[in-house]
């Protein structure tokens, strides 16, 4: 379940990434000052998007080599232990 989720998360960032570049390109041609401020606005909101889920996967990156360090040695600890 939380593998489908972080799945997910991901689809979501490459999709905002996908959403921020056409908003830098329509950045480019467009005139008008308010439009180019809500336009700026929006990829701003994306970009903190865009790092939350960058911050979850390294997070998720360094917490399973953890789990797995953590198991072998209470593994090996309880072996020596009987």
């Amino acid at each position: 379940m939380i593998l489908i989720a972080v799945i997910a998360v991901n689809f979501l960032g490459f999709y905002l990434i996908k959403e921020s570049i056409g908003i830098s390109d329509a950045l480019e041609h467009i005139d008008s000052e308010r439009v180019i401020k809500k336009l700026e606005q929006k990829s701003f909101f994306y970009t903190l998007l865009i790092d939350a889920v960058l911050i979850l996967d390294f997070s998720l990156i360094l917490f399973v080599p953890y789990l797995l360090i953590r198991n072998l040695i209470k593994n090996k600890n309880r072996k020596y232990n009987k």
